[in-house]
């Protein structure tokens, strides 16, 4: 299984997963050493992605597609798109 975790509105990778491993390689650097994403849903599907240190540039829309880890350009399983905003503490 192949899950990625994507910036809609510039396209880029925020998250990387494959086959049991995280894949970094991708990464935009600005996410770099702040993602994960929850494996203990992953079995029940769940495929929360979770962001440290929110900044107000996380703000904006997510895309989460699946894939099968083989051939992922070519069966894309699922796709959801996802609304972040970050907003400061009152």
């Amino acid at each position: 299984m192949e899950v990625r975790w994507i910036r809609d509105s510039i396209s880029e990778t925020v998250h990387h997963y494959r086959n049991g491993e995280d894949l970094y390689g991708e990464q935009m650097g600005a996410y770099a050493g702040r993602t994960e994403l929850a494996r203990d849903g992953l079995s029940a599907g769940s495929l929360d992605l979770r962001i440290t240190g929110l900044r107000p540039s996380d703000d904006g829309q997510y895309v989460c597609t699946v894939g099968d880890g083989d051939a992922y350009d070519e069966a894309i399983l699922c796709q959801q798109y996802v609304w972040v905003r970050v907003r400061a503490a009152p």
